[in-house]
């Protein structure tokens, strides 16, 4: 959908004499040049720096990667397993958690053992290691429990397995207050992890352990990757990262040539071909779809669709319509949110009818939208839940710390946490949280753009561009500044009317959603684009599709 803006909420660079000196010392092109000074690099950086963006090496950085323990009591208990040993996966139910537990179970699988894993309901549960089913796993017996993307400081469920001499082993990448489970091993970078690991999501720490380990042969490594990639993206972590791009890039590698039979089908379905597989197809298509199980049902419809079984198909549809589900239930948040009259609370926003599982996608967009923090509240039986969101600025597990006494349960990430409290201490928890939002300065930050004019773009020099990517949260995908010449001419596109095609004489810019913004004639001073490749037909070629209107 395209949108208006002004000049004054851009930062337009344009190629310089600094990205000359960048291009003319590290041998690269110029708009690689351009693109990395605008990610902060100069000529006096160092050779190793910028070969991480051009070339990052992954048996390099993984060599490098310190995830804080070494967890070489885990990786005796994983080699000690044999055929006759029970292993049990606890997992968590989002799509950093359901990959995790992929990773997991392809690990004991490759040890020839029986394997059984269990999530969480989202709802009934909630987030966590659990006491009671460390209980019912005791009970019954095993030989060893991996806990993934959770179980840190989940004390009490670790010693009922190890009283019951079960040992626990747990990767993590969550931050930590206080005491930690006294598991077996506990890999969570967060605690005495380097810089690079403390920006790796669940399934990529556990996957990078394997790699040092030497666990799994190569090739089974690079083929699980395409899960690491799906929760890498998922769980929003900076791609400015030299490790999480080379993750992710290989993992894309692994779903165009590799697919899993059930993202097959759910791709097909979501009108994806997996050959040609991007992040933007993986964020806004693939991973809503694995979500929507955890958020509407159970998060194992999910889990299931990555293993081969019988009703692969059925369990895409079922995950297609539960997205469908989501959607809609998420449009008719952002409607009441947008119509809101809650008095004092502006921040701190609760309904009774809303759907725990949809808040927090709801409270992201509305995050990015008004750029400042949101907490979004339902009540399950006597306990309220809620999920807050913050700016690039913000901490939100910092302000859940404040009030954590008041709180039963709580955690998360810098920009993204979870809470639930009780009713009974409702009222109290939520004139704090909307003080404290309050208080809240979000950076007045303006959008990073490049004066590239379309003329001057071609599938060699965009392919240049894109070697910088994957693309995502902390690498933003390039958007690129043309000046408005004064020619413009608005032709149909496609057979809705919904859509346009502006010629400006020297290119084409496709402006889907946009034909009503060209009723009127506006002051416009340019355009700002994306280049895309597309393929149709087997003719590739290079488009321009319309981000924004630029006017005075």
């Amino acid at each position: 959908m395209v949108v208006r803006c002004t000049k004054e909420s851009l930062n337009i660079y344009r190629r310089s004499g600094v990205s000359d000196e960048i291009a003319a010392k590290f041998n690269c092109s110029p708009i690689q040049a351009s693109l990395l000074e605008m990610r902060g690099v100069t000529a006096d950086t160092a050779q190793e720096e910028v070969g991480s963006w051009l070339a990052p090496s992954m048996p390099h950085l993984l060599e490098a990667l310190d995830l804080g323990e070494k967890g070489d009591r885990a990786a005796e208990l994983i080699k000690g397993l044999t055929p006759s040993s029970k292993v049990i996966v606890y997992g968590d139910y989002d799509v950093d958690g359901i990959a995790a537990t992929a990773v997991a179970i392809e690990l004991v699988i490759a040890r020839g053992s029986h394997v059984r894993y269990f999530i969480p309901h989202r709802f009934n549960q909630g987030y966590g290691f659990h006491k009671n089913v460390a209980e019912v796993i005791a009970k019954h017996g095993c030989d060893l429990v991996i806990v993934v993307d959770c179980g840190s400081q989940d004390a009490a469920a670790v010693e009922v397995l190890k009283s019951s001499g079960i040992p626990v082993v747990v990767f993590d990448h969550h931050l930590v207050e206080g005491a930690l489970a006294g598991c077996d091993s506990l890999i969570n970078p967060q605690i005495s992890g380097d810089s690079a690991a403390k920006k790796l999501c669940a399934a990529a720490v556990l996957w990078c352990w394997i790699w040092q380990h030497e666990l799994l042969t190569e090739e089974s490594l690079l083929r699980v990757l395409d899960v690491v990639a799906l929760a890498t993206i998922a769980d929003c972590v900076s791609l400015a990262s030299p490790l999480n791009r080379v993750l992710v890039r290989e993992g894309l590698k692994s779903i165009r040539t590799n697919t899993r039979p059930g993202l097959s089908i759910l791709m097909e379905q979501l009108g994806i071909t997996p050959a040609s597989v991007d992040t933007d197809d993986l964020a806004m298509k693939v991973i809503p779809c694995l979500n929507a199980a955890g958020r509407l049902y159970l998060a194992d419809l999910a889990e299931d669709i990555l293993f081969p079984c019988e009703n692969l198909a059925l369990n895409v549809s079922r995950l297609i319509a539960l997205n469908r589900k989501r959607r809609e239930l998420s449009s008719k948040i952002l409607d009441q949110v947008s119509s809101a009259s809650d008095g004092d609370y502006r921040y701190v926003l609760t309904n009774s009818e809303w759907s725990v599982g949809v808040l927090s996608s709801v409270a992201s967009r509305i995050c990015g939208e008004r750029n400042s923090p949101i907490a979004l509240v339902a009540s399950v039986g006597d306990i309220m839940r809620g999920t807050l969101r913050m700016p690039a600025d913000g901490d939100a597990v910092g302000v859940l710390k404040q009030i954590s006494p008041l709180l039963n349960t709580w955690g998360g990430h810098r920009l993204a946490a979870g809470f639930s409290v009780k009713t009974e201490n409702w009222e109290k928890v939520r004139d704090m949280l909307e003080e404290m939002l309050s208080r809240v300065k979000p950076a007045c930050c303006k959008e990073d753009l490049l004066y590239w004019e379309p003329e001057d773009m071609d599938i060699d020099t965009w392919s240049d561009a894109c070697a910088l990517g994957p693309f995502g949260m902390g690498n933003s995908f390039p958007l690129l500044y043309s000046r408005f010449n004064g020619k413009m001419n608005v032709l149909p596109l496609g057979k809705t009317g919904k859509h346009v095609k502006v010629d400006t004489g020297s290119a084409s810019l496709l402006a889907f959603g946009a034909a009503e913004m060209f009723g009127v004639t506006e002051d416009i001073e340019g355009w700002v684009y994306k280049p895309r490749i597309d393929t149709w037909h087997n003719v590739t070629s290079l488009q321009f599709v319309l981000e924004k209107m630029v006017i005075r």
